[in-house]
C-alpha cells in the first residue's frame, strides 16, 4: 500500500470511528483531506469508504463525491469525475474497473465485474458483467455466462 492510499483509509477511520472523532479525528480527517487535495489535486472527502478501493497514479485529478459507495476490488483511472445530480449519486459494486476520464454521474446502478472504458460518461445503470464505452455510455461486450 503506498501513502496515498494510507492517507485515504485514515482520513476515513478518523472520520467513522465515533471515539477516534471525540479524540480529534474529525481534525485529522479534515487535515489529510486537505493534504490529498493539494499534493495529490485529488478530491476526496473524508466520509468515502475506500476500503477495497485502488487509485492508479495516486488518484491524479479525480474528484468524487462524499456520498458514493464502492464495493470490493474497484480501479480507479486518473481524472473520473464520480458526482451526484437531484436524483442522487452513483453506487458501484465489485470488480469494477473504471478508466480514465470517465464520468459517471446522477443516480447510477454500476452493476460487478463491469469496465468502463476511458472518457465514457455514464448516466444510467451499467448491468453487471458489461464493458461499456462512449458518450453517453453503450454496452458494448455483455459477458452472460452459461452454466450447464
Amino acid at each position: 500500500m503506498d501513502f496515498f492510499h494510507l492517507l485515504a483509509r485514515l482520513q476515513y477511520k478518523c472520520f467513522s470511528n465515533k471515539r477516534c472523532r471525540y479524540l480529534g479525528g474529525a481534525i485529522i480527517s479534515k487535515v489529510v483531506c486537505k493534504i490529498i487535495r493539494f499534493y495529490y489535486h485529488c478530491e476526496l472527502p473524508y466520509s468515502v469508504d475506500t476500503t477495497g478501493v485502488h487509485f492508479c497514479h495516486k488518484g491524479f485529478c479525480t474528484v468524487v463525491h462524499p456520498k458514493v459507495s464502492f464495493g470490493k476490488g474497484v480501479v480507479i483511472q486518473h481524472g473520473v469525475t464520480i458526482g451526484k445530480t437531484d436524483k442522487g449519486v452513483p453506487s458501484f459494486g465489485n470488480n469494477v474497473f473504471i478508466g480514465a476520464r470517465a464520468i459517471i454521474i446522477g443516480d447510477v446502478k454500476v452493476g460487478d465485474n463491469v469496465n468502463i472504458g476511458a472518457g465514457t460518461v455514464v448516466v444510467k445503470d451499467i448491468p453487471s458483467n458489461c464493458t461499456a464505452v462512449g458518450v453517453p455510455a453503450r454496452i458494448i461486450n455483455n459477458r452472460v455466462e452459461n452454466v450447464t
